[in-house]
């Protein structure tokens, strides 16, 4: 089965490749009927693939996630998200790819060593599809799900570059050192083993401060940074959701709450914001440049 999904995640991959290297070629008329052809069948995708983890399909996640990932990132293109990133910038692409896989290995590997879930039907090749497909589709899947809620809000994720203070610098400093931390922390946990106490407090703590970081540098700062919880408490949802009727993975107790919000514990409803958040910082310093700076 691994081995199966892993060729076809190629396979895949491969012909999203060559569809996006086409699309330049299109007339402008054609590029907006295939964008929504693809946005409907996509959507349509997510949907029925998240009603078969609720009805216990295994393994539903995987098409979930990348018809998500797909419907959004058509949405999306002409925001220079992460599929016009593929097409026009592929170094910064990989790159960035490259960054996500490697974070989120190390977490996950962390947290099944620390007994904080596990994967009762994945083996072998199933967990390279995993590290190497799933989560960093998941990760483009919630920046994705982030710019699409901020255009319907009608906000955008434009960088101010304002008059800095003492103060601000010393945020920016202790955000840097904090997220460094929980970094090693969790590069640490994944070779021995660690106390998730203290990965929960140091994560909670560079939670707040890239919360305020981010609010202060883009425009519409706490707007932007509320849109970005909602992104990660609905991606939460509507991951999480699904998964209670199939179980393709499971949580354990964590150090803290512990207590069940439609069958989701609320320390994962943090995890998530936290995954956002990593997300959104890696893709920043990798592979966002700004098109504009405001000053104020």
């Amino acid at each position: 089965m691994g081995v199966y999904l892993f060729c076809g995640s190629k396979l895949f991959f491969q012909v999203l490749l060559y569809l996006l290297h086409a699309m330049p070629k299109l007339t402008k008329e054609q590029k907006f009927l295939y964008s929504r052809v693809a946005m409907l069948l996509f959507g349509v995708g997510w949907v029925l693939f998240a009603f078969a983890g609720l009805k216990g399909f295994s393994f539903w996640y995987g098409g979930f996630v990348l018809c998500f990932w797909l419907a959004l990132g058509c949405s999306n293109y002409a925001e220079r998200t992460t599929l016009w990133l593929i097409a026009n910038r592929p170094v910064p692409f990989l790159i960035f790819y490259a960054a996500i896989a490697s974070t989120f290995f190390l977490l996950d590997r962390m947290a099944i060593d620390a007994g904080l879930w596990f994967y009762p039907m994945y083996h072998g090749w199933l967990f390279v599809v995993g590290y190497l497909v799933w989560y960093p589709v998941a990760a483009f899947s919630v920046l994705e799900f982030f710019y699409f809620l901020i255009r319907v809000f009608g906000e955008r994720l434009v960088f101010r570059h304002r008059k800095e203070t003492f103060w601000h610098n010393t945020l920016d400093r202790i955000e840097g050192v904090a997220f460094l931390a929980m970094i090693g922390l969790i590069v640490w946990g994944a070779a021995a083993s660690i106390s998730p106490v203290l990965l929960f407090s140091v994560a909670s703590v560079w939670i707040l401060l890239a919360s305020m970081k981010l609010a202060f540098h883009v425009q519409n700062g706490r707007q932007t940074a509320l849109l970005l919880a909602v992104t990660g408490f609905l991606v939460a949802l509507l991951t999480e959701i699904p998964n209670t009727g199939s179980f393709e993975w499971v949580y354990l107790s964590a150090p803290v709450l512990n207590v069940l919000l439609w069958g989701v514990p609320l320390w994962m409803l943090l995890g998530w914001y936290c995954f956002t958040l990593i997300s959104l910082r890696l893709w920043i310093f990798l592979a966002l440049h700004p098109p504009h700076q405001i000053n104020t």
